[in-house]
């Protein structure tokens, strides 16, 4: 037995080791040269702040070389600890996320925001911007502190946390908005340039020629020199990013302290006015005065100048960027964003202000460079301008190429896999030269206003999604996401999304649909056609909330037959046969529940690794079979307790199966080898062949748990074409599927069901009329129909018979109106027997040849043979029988027969025979089966021979109800007489006791009275003195002939009208009677009557169904 131990001690190392790695794919398993290709996604100037030896070790990961390291002891353990310094948060999150927002915008468009929106405009636009970053800061903080946080930047982080379709749909946008944030900095980086060194209005030289094309060469000439340092030389240019840093923070200082110094002053030239602080000037420059930017443009608008200004807004990744480079990336991201994002938005607010009460309206609006001009020294504007927008736009490629390298290395998008083919530095190369196409694209869109608004919708949508994938997060209620952030609530989260997406629509509404519609189509391409990932999926955590709240809802005590569907279980043997069927069910469930089913025969302990193999690759079937079913396995010990075991359990609450299908028993050898394509359950181990008694039991207990069956015969040979639902191309079967020439059809057979029941202590007989396997027949023929598959390929058929051909009238009115009110779009067809040239139907009912023994139903006697009103007491619940379709509507059928009037002196005698009891009168009250018998009898006679005659003595009894007459007005006999009599069969001592009666002709020798019991004996003198036409004399209707007769002529019949043209049958399934199974000849004969039935078809889906399953009321 396992011990307890007292402490953990250092195995507590090797517990965050193994709980790191739980939940990871190959890709994450902590190598540091596998989480290389994503540690390196940095944003904006996040390089500029490290020191030299940081930024060379980080480079150095993103170009997969592994940084140097020394072991420390560790009480036992060796832990490696990388010899470079870990960043802070002042270093590693607090500078990177301040430099990257305040950007080259506050150098170049600051004068533009206040010019057409005025201080109250540009400063709520601030605010605006401000609050969806802070609300997706808080966001970012929350996910970033629910674990640890190994290398990769905001997509790494994102991926893992929600899911490859939220890691892979977020981290393209984020790599479109990063790579538009770095060619905003190089188109921006042209207009100070030209202003202090263009040939026109350079105020320091006029070197470069001024225009749309020189500005587009530019801007392509500074992306391709940054584009060949980070190939080549971004290691020197990180040793000097800190010193270059401070140039912007510098110049950011310089700027403010001119608001404080400098004198007003005005250069009409240069069209600057500035007063100095004046509330003059802050109110002329208070409110928004919307004005065209140049001639010949249109007037700006809110939305054009917010699509500017948010640009100004974004860089809140750059702390998350540098995680792999953090001591403490849980603590330092959430504090060092949020301090900067504080800090840079009193820096903006104050810039407003100050530059909004000190320089006149019209300099804003002509002169951009505006900054510049009124700064105390002037060349450090354009530095600090020139400066940002180049160290800017190197990490602006950098981190985009990273982002596209991880993304490609996680294989979301097929079309990215070249970029992951090798590692190192050769796949980063193909990132960067990738980025620098798509870059050099970019510039053609135009100056800094034409290109800020795809860099805010591209960001906007990004930062959308993130809040949006919290609060699914934070909604689903994981009880493992605990973030230690407290400050992030669901409602941040959703007013963040709400902040991004109403952000959008200001700026531009169609860009905005656009832009999700691109999100959506990313997602659901990430979810259709990537391979599942080790990384957890958001969207699971919230399925299953959502299932589990409805499905409390889903009462099964409210459910009805208004909203009946069908809920399969579908128990499969050998998969491989079974594949047809299991595309048939799942087209058949429309809708519904579809679980299939397996049992694994064996001992418990033994085939539980078997059971675990066996789920996994029944899974990836259903997967690669496209079909929408659960698995449900079980071990047994038998096949018919498992298949219990499985209709028990399958399903949850409302959600049960309703009807259970089973493919037709087949003895013979299976084996899952085929010439086909490979299944993933091509090597489970298969049981043994399911013999007859068990298979019969399983549709016993079936019926007993009040569900419906469904044998599926033929199944094997049920053609079907791959397009009915685009399976994957390594299960496609050979089907012929081509498009037929002629018509096809789905014929439907719907066949009443009659049981003669004998109630025990009540004083009736009843013969019950069921029609709910009628219906159910309808009904999943009509189901099947709404495919579209189906429905475009076949024509539905409903196919009835009468016995005589003076009934089909009468019973297409009938059937054509229950059709009318079930809703029912098909065909309808009426056959007859009797005169139809049906050879088995003639022989059967003429009682010809050998059929003549076979021609009895098994719940009936033959004719001439009374059953004992006490041995038909004693018989249980007759069997199933085929009927000829009875008039509608449906009802049961009884008789009742009032006991105290139904008495007769009964006395019979023989003058040669029974002389003994001729001298005595039996005086007794008639049981209600004797009245029904001797009543039938009586008019059985009178319709045949006028009257009877029993030895000289006529035959008579008290008056009854009259037998079911057909529509022509004659009498339903035999139909009537299947109803009064019990199942011979089911009292085998009562065949016993009667078998010799059947052959005496109306007398009975002494010898054969001595033979039987005293009972036996009054009863037989009773039964003797009745005399009843031969066998032969009188023609036999369907409803009198035995199960295996009935189902030889049907047989004949469908195969008569249901071969040529026919690719599916429905019809209806005969029940065992009750102990069949307990008989192993008896199950083997049951399951004989349905091959009788069933052979030489197209496939044929029999059913049973229990209750009604569909209503004709509103």
């Amino acid at each position: 037995m396992a011990r307890f131990l007292s402490r953990a001690g250092t195995n507590i190392d090797d517990l965050e080791r193994q709980l790191a790695r739980v939940g990871s794919n190959e890709n994450d398993t902590g190598d540091e040269a596998n989480v290389a290709s994503t540690s390196k996604a940095t944003e904006e100037t996040s390089l500029l702040v490290a020191s030299d030896h940081t930024l060379q070790y980080v480079h150095g990961r993103m170009h997969g070389d592994a940084p140097g390291s020394h072991k420390s002891k560790h009480k036992g353990a060796d832990v490696a600890i990388p010899s470079v310094r870990k960043l802070g948060t002042w270093d590693g999150v607090f500078l990177p996320v301040m430099l990257s927002i305040w950007g080259i915008l506050v150098y170049v468009r600051m004068g533009y925001f206040l010019s057409q929106v005025g201080i109250v405009g540009t400063a709520a636009s601030f605010v605006c911007g401000y609050l969806t970053t802070t609300m997706t800061t808080l966001s970012i903080s929350a996910i970033s502190t629910n674990g640890t946080v190994k290398g990769g930047g905001p997509y790494y982080m994102l991926s893992r946390s929600l899911g490859p379709e939220f890691g892979g749909s977020i981290g393209l946008m984020f790599y479109a908005g990063t790579l538009l944030s770095a060619v905003l900095n190089t188109v921006a980086f042209t207009e100070p340039l030209l202003s202090n060194f263009g040939q026109k209005q350079g105020d320091v030289s006029h070197v470069f020629p001024e225009g749309t094309n020189w500005h587009i060469l530019y801007s392509s000439i500074l992306f391709t020199l940054c584009t060949v340092i980070c190939m080549t030389g971004a290691q020197m240019f990180a040793r000097a990013s800190t010193f270059l840093s401070t140039f912007i923070i510098a110049s950011t200082g310089m700027i403010l302290l001119s608001f404080a110094t400098r004198q007003p002053f005005v250069d009409e030239e240069k069209s600057v006015y500035y007063t100095g602080w004046s509330m003059d000037t802050f109110r002329e420059n208070l409110w928004p005065d919307l004005q065209p930017i140049a001639q010949g443009r249109p007037s700006e608008t809110i939305g054009s100048v917010l699509g500017v200004l948010f640009p100004a807004c974004i860089g809140i990744m750059a702390g998350a960027s540098m995680s792999s480079s953090l001591r403490k990336p849980s603590k330092s991201i959430p504090k060092g964003t949020l301090w900067a994002v504080l800090l840079t938005f009193i820096l903006y607010m104050t810039m407003v202000l100050c530059l909004g009460a000190t320089t006149r309206r019209i300099t804003l609006r002509e002169n951009f460079n505006v900054l510049q001009e009124i700064n105390i020294l002037p060349i450090v504007v354009p530095v600090g301008a020139i400066i940002t927008s180049v160290t800017s736009t190197l990490s602006g490629v950098l981190s985009s190429a990273s982002v596209l390298q991880a993304i490609a290395k996680d294989d979301l998008f097929a079309f990215l896999r070249p970029l992951k083919q090798r590692p190192g530095n050769d796949g980063m190369t193909r990132a960067v030269l990738t980025t620098y196409v798509l870059g050099q694209m970019a510039f053609f869109v135009g100056d800094t206003n034409a290109v800020a608004p795809f860099t805010t919708m591209f960001n906007l949508i990004m930062f959308a999604f993130v809040n949006l994938a919290c609060l699914v997060l934070k909604l689903a209620a994981s009880v493992n996401f605990r973030p230690t952030f407290h400050y992030f609530k669901a409602w941040t989260a959703c007013l963040g999304a709400l902040g991004c997406f109403a952000i959008m629509c200001v700026v531009d509404v169609v860009s905005a649909l656009m832009s999700t519609a691109v999100v959506a189509v990313l997602f659901l391409y990430v979810h259709y056609t990537c391979a599942p990932k080790a990384w957890g999926d958001v969207t699971q955590s919230l399925i299953y909330h959502q299932c589990r709240k409805y499905m409390l809802r889903l009462d099964l005590r409210k459910d009805h037959v208004k909203f009946w569907r069908p809920q399969i279980l579908l128990l499969v043997h050998n998969p491989r046969s079974s594949l047809r069927l299991i595309r048939f069910c799942n087209a058949l469930k429309k809708g519904g529940l579809y679980v299939i089913g397996h049992v694994i025969k064996g001992d418990f302990h033994e085939m539980l690794p078997e059971f675990r193999a066996q789920e996994a690759a029944w899974l990836r079937l259903v997967d690669e079979l496209h079909v929408k079913a659960f698995v449900n396995l079980t071990i047994a010990s038998s096949d018919d307790q498992g298949a219990r075991s499985i209709a028990f359990g399958a399903g949850l609450g409302g959600m049960r199966p309703n009807i259970v299908v089973l493919g037709f028993l087949n003895n013979g050898p299976e084996s899952l080898a085929s010439d086909g394509p490979q299944l993933p359950t091509d090597r489970i181990r298969l049981n043994e062949a399911i013999n007859a008694p068990s298979y019969v039991r399983i549709i016993e207990d079936v019926m007993a748990m009040g569900k419906a069956v469904g044998v599926a015969y033929g199944f094997s040979e049920l053609d079907l074409g791959p397009e009915m639902h685009g399976y994957s191309s390594a299960v496609q079967l050979p089907l012929g599927h081509t498009k037929p020439k002629t018509k096809q059809y789905i014929d439907l057979w719907p066949i009443q069901i009659g049981t003669s029941t004998v109630a025990t202590s009540s004083r009736h007989d009843a013969y019950l009329t069921n029609f709910d396997s009628y219906v159910m027949v309808l009904q999943l023929g009509t189901v099947l129909h709404l495919v579209p598959y189906w429905s475009k390929r076949f024509v539905l058929r409903v196919m009835c018979f009468v016995e005589h051909q003076g009934d089909v009238a009468e019973e297409s009115r009938r059937v054509a109106k229950l059709l009318r009110d079930l809703r029912v779009d098909a065909e309808l067809h009426v056959h007859y027997l009797q005169g139809a040239g049906l050879q088995t139907y003639d022989d059967a009912a003429d009682g010809r040849a050998e059929l003549v023994q076979d021609t009895m139903p098994s719940n009936a006697v033959p004719v001439g043979i009374v059953q004992s009103p006490r041995r038909a007491a004693q018989a249980s619940t007759g069997g199933f029988s085929m009927r000829v379709n009875l008039p509608m509507p449906m009802r049961y059928e009884t008789r009742r027969i009032d006991s105290q009037a139904a008495t007769r002196s009964s006395s019979s005698s023989d003058s040669s025979d029974t002389e003994s009891d001729s001298s005595t009168d039996v005086t007794r009250q008639a049981t209600p089966l004797e009245t029904v018998q001797r009543g039938w009898r009586r008019k059985s006679a009178q319709r045949t021979m006028n009257k009877m005659h029993l030895d000289g003595h006529l035959f008579s009894t008290p008056n009854m109800a009259s037998p079911r007459r057909r529509s022509d007005g004659s009498m339903v006999l035999s139909n009537f007489y299947a109803r009064t009599f019990g199942s011979l069969r089911a009292t085998p001592d009562a065949s016993a006791g009667l078998g010799n009666l059947a052959k005496a002709k109306g007398k009975r020798s002494r010898r054969d009275l001595q033979s039987m019991s005293d009972a036996d004996q009054a009863e037989a003198r009773e039964v003797s003195t009745v005399s009843v036409p031969q066998l032969g004399q009188q023609r036999l209707e369907f409803n009198d002939m035995k199960v295996t007769t009935q189902n030889s002529i049907l047989n004949e019949l469908m195969r008569r009208h249901s071969r040529d043209g026919t690719r599916l049958i429905f019809t209806t399934l005969q029940a065992p009677e009750p102990g069949t199974s307990e008989d192993g000849e008896r199950a083997a004969a049951y399951l004989g009557d349905i091959d009788v039935l069933a052979s030489g078809l197209p496939p044929v889906f029999l059913v049973h169904a229990t209750s009604l399953t569909v209503t004709t009321s509103l």
